[in-house]
């Protein structure tokens, strides 16, 4: 399919919406709650329709350092790696950007640099080795290679606008008949400006057929990027964790945020932003507060095979209704691949809550996982 090359659409952003979810409910014990389904179905619904289509004229040109011409499809810049589609493979094929001599296309595109300045445009090379142009609606001069950090072809189909990834894991313990399972996965839309993402997991432990682990987490996150590396952050969420009584919290919050770092192996970003909270333990009153909400979210990674992935969260959560109460959540996960998006990870995290409502509640709960991983477009 042709790109219009006339007119540049830019997609509005996935707004947060509040979580109806059945996670946690009156009519279920907590410690007999049922594994809730329907997040994972819809994670799972999405995932199945967003399947490869039409090409477009594999026109552009790449030029690599060692003389190599390449006829083909640009179709995005991420984390150091140029993916491609060409004539002579029914795979995407993927580029170190430190290897590309020029590139030239007459479609459009949305390119982002490491100091957050967006250009939209088509791509003609520069006078110097490893530098570009782009000539367009937003166009930018002489650009060196190294500094940009994000190229996305405008598709007119949106589904091209998705990527996620699956984790799954499984133990069983005879000697204890002890039993645990592990599910967690992500979808993200982008847009030049915008992105929503929907992420969710699951832990559900059993020894001798009764349930002594249940946490559950999902969240809805939505950003506007700002020229100058500032965005505005968004994000809504929902948990329940039977070892801390947490019988279900629900949580919204806004405000700015900054990337610290941006480039092609690394993003490191801090947030900073008011919170609403509504929570409820085993056998107390639901309870509102407000709090402050502070994180760093920093991920490094390597995307020419094998790819590797490092991602980790911390967030300060102190209470402006309750002087004296702050919680922590910490989460931290490494993939590695093994074949062709199929990654074997490792997961740990860790909630802390200084003063939980219920006096007979621990304070503390974390837990390491392993298991495998398929992702799309990432």
């Amino acid at each position: 399919m042709t790109r219009v090359k006339s007119r540049v659409t830019l997609w509005r952003p996935l707004a947060p919406a509040t979580c109806h979810w059945p996670l946690a409910t009156d009519h279920w014990p907590l410690a007999t709650r049922p594994l809730p389904l329907r997040p994972l179905l819809v994670l799972l619904a999405v995932v199945s329709t967003v399947l490869p289509l039409s090409a477009r004229e594999k026109t552009d040109v790449i030029i690599l350092k060692n003389g190599d011409h390449i006829s083909c499809e640009i179709k995005r810049l991420a984390r150091g790696i140029l993916t491609v589609g060409t004539d002579s493979t029914m795979d995407s094929v993927r580029i170190k950007w430190q290897d590309i001599k020029t590139v030239t296309s007459k479609f459009l595109f949305t390119l982002e640099d490491d100091q957050g300045q967006i250009y939209v445009g088509s791509l003609e090379p520069a006078g110097e080795v490893g530098r570009l142009t782009v000539v367009g609606p937003q166009p930018g001069n002489d650009l060196d290679h190294l500094s940009i950090v994000k190229i996305q072809a405008l598709e007119e189909n949106h589904w091209k606008r998705f990527s996620g990834s699956a984790d799954l894991s499984y133990s069983f313990t005879k000697a204890s008949d002890r039993q645990q399972f592990n599910f967690s996965g992500d979808i993200l839309y982008r847009t030049e400006r915008y992105s929503g993402q929907l992420t969710y997991s699951s832990t559900i432990g059993t020894s001798n057929g009764e349930t002594d682990q249940d946490r559950q987490l999902i969240t809805m996150v939505g950003t506007r990027e700002f020229s100058g590396r500032w965005l505005a952050y968004t994000q809504t969420s929902f948990s329940t964790n039977l070892e801390l009584q947490l019988d279900g919290r629900f949580t919204a919050l806004g405000g700015p945020g900054y990337n610290l770092i941006q480039s092609n192996r690394a993003l490191i970003r801090a947030i900073g932003a008011g919170a609403y909270t509504n929570e409820t333990y085993l056998d107390q009153e639901t309870q509102q507060s407000a709090e402050g909400f502070f994180m760093i979210d920093s991920q490094f990674f390597k995307l020419y095979s094998p790819k590797v992935d490092v991602i980790n969260q911390l967030a300060y959560l102190p209470s402006f209704s309750k002087w004296g109460r702050h919680r922590l959540e910490y989460y931290a996960k490494a993939r590695i691949e093994v074949l062709r998006d199929f990654f074997v990870t490792v997961t740990f995290y860790d909630s802390y809550d200084s003063d939980p409502p219920s006096e007979t509640a621990v304070k503390n709960d974390y837990g390491f996982t392993t298991g495998l991983s398929w992702s799309f477009r990432k």
